[in-house]
């Protein structure tokens, strides 16, 4: 990711003024409190829409920001070792506001003690070192649902929308070595104010830098957020989860030191979840994360953001989510949120939001995947290559898991119904 970020960063500087206007943007902001002490890294999200969220800080202060067109959702409020609270935003008449949580005890076994600095190193170390026995050592087969949405200020803009089979190897080898192939696709209009000579100009910029072939990013989304996934990666030495990498990402060095802050436990099938936040603030933001079990030393989830600014207003975000299958881990959800490069005016009001879910996870007996069925890593989003399925989306079990909020619905079809998008986008 280096790579990239050090392209963005000198485009920026040679060609743009950031935009900081959030103007179209909703934001909640008070204090969590537990009686009269405040809550810090309490946990605030969007019930219907959680990749918007925030950490209360030290004096329990939040302030969360989202947009206009979620304001009728509900905000959820969670910290280990209190009841879960669930507001409607509409009944939170003063901003800022207090919300008072209520304590609930959770017993462990054992707690063992030990110096913290010591502790965590020797963690982060297991961590690595248990990575080929805990995660896919042989190849496979996942079947999910892609969707990416984008937005502008408070409007979604887009939305793209595939089942995919996924085939991958072991994680030791090359993430380039897994093939995806899209079985279904459907995508709505685009009302994005989209600058080609801007687009124009950002190739240019990106076709004169010497990326070696390793380097180079996939431009097919699909590709890119699957590649994109740090656990996945772990054989490389620059690697999060590599044996020489985690003391970069999660320690640092002396002159750029990273903070952690043990944020709490949670006891899941009986197996203890540990959550410790890391970042170049002390304390941590909360906006880099890492859920670990402590039986195996399995990462089940880890977030990555990744701030180009000063003001952290913007950034570039990864989250990672992993279940127990068998005696090995595959991931169940990732995500990826990245500033949209299609005019100026960038920003954090301009993103693209992609997700890919899975729900089916074959070790053996399956098909392998031809090499004329997959995408190729340049090959973009099929427009009009797919036919649209009314019936088999409406069936579609991870849609129907996974369906887009109410919100977003009336966003995208401010012009038109999406069936009809759906239909005029697709093949004839």
């Amino acid at each position: 990711m280096k790579y990239v970020f050090a392209f963005i960063i000198s485009f920026f500087s040679s060609t743009l003024l950031f935009s900081q206007n959030n103007a179209g943007q909703n934001h909640i902001s008070g204090t969590i409190r537990d009686g009269n002490s405040p809550v810090a890294n309490a946990y605030l999200f969007l019930k219907n829409y959680p990749d918007f969220n925030c950490l209360s800080d030290s004096e329990g202060f939040f302030n969360l920001r989202f947009p206009e067109s979620l304001k009728n959702d509900t905000l959820v409020v969670s910290h280990i070792g209190y009841t879960k609270a669930q507001i409607a935003i509409k009944s939170l008449k003063n901003n800022p506001t207090n919300i008072t949580l209520q304590s609930k005890t959770i017993v462990l076994d054992e707690i063992t003690v030990k110096p913290e600095e010591d502790y965590l190193k020797d963690f982060f170390q297991k961590i690595a070192q248990n990575i080929p026995k805990n995660y896919p050592e042989k190849r496979h087969q996942m079947r999910g649902l892609f969707r990416k949405l984008s937005t502008n200020y408070e409007e979604f803009t887009h939305l793209a929308e595939a089942q995919v089979i996924v085939e991958d190897v072991g994680y030791s080898k090359e993430v380039k070595g897994a093939k995806i192939k899209i079985e279904h696709y459907r995508e709505s209009d685009d009302f994005s104010e989209i600058d080609s000579t801007f687009l124009l100009l950002l190739k240019a910029q990106e076709d004169s830098y010497a990326f070696e072939e390793k380097n180079k990013m996939p431009r097919n989304p699909i590709i890119r957020l699957y590649e994109d996934n740090f656990i996945r990666k772990s054989y490389l030495e620059e690697s999060p989860f590599n044996s020489n990498g985690y003391l970069n990402e999660f320690f640092g060095i002396a002159e750029l030191p990273i903070y952690q802050e043990f944020l709490g436990y949670e006891l899941v099938d009986n197996d203890t979840i540990y959550t410790i936040a890391y970042g170049t603030t002390d304390p941590p933001l909360g906006t880099s994360y890492i859920k670990v079990n402590s039986s195996d030393y399995a990462v089940v989830e880890f977030q990555v953001t990744r701030y180009m600014d000063p003001e952290r207003e913007l950034y570039e975000q990864f989250l990672m989510k992993y279940r127990k299958i068998q005696d090995k881990y595959y991931p169940e959800k990732l995500l990826h949120k990245v500033l949209r490069f299609i005019n100026r005016n960038v920003g954090s009001h301009q993103m693209d939001i992609s997700t890919l879910w899975f729900d089916e996870i074959k070790t053996e007996n399956f098909k392998k995947l031809k090499s004329r069925e997959i995408i190729e890593r340049d090959e973009i989003l099929p427009s009009n290559s797919f036919p649209y399925e009314q019936e088999f989306w409406k069936i579609n079990k991870l849609s129907k898991a996974f369906p887009l909020d109410s919100a977003i619905l009336k966003s995208l079809e401010r012009h038109k119904k999406l069936e009809d998008q759906f239909k005029e986008n697709g093949k004839d």
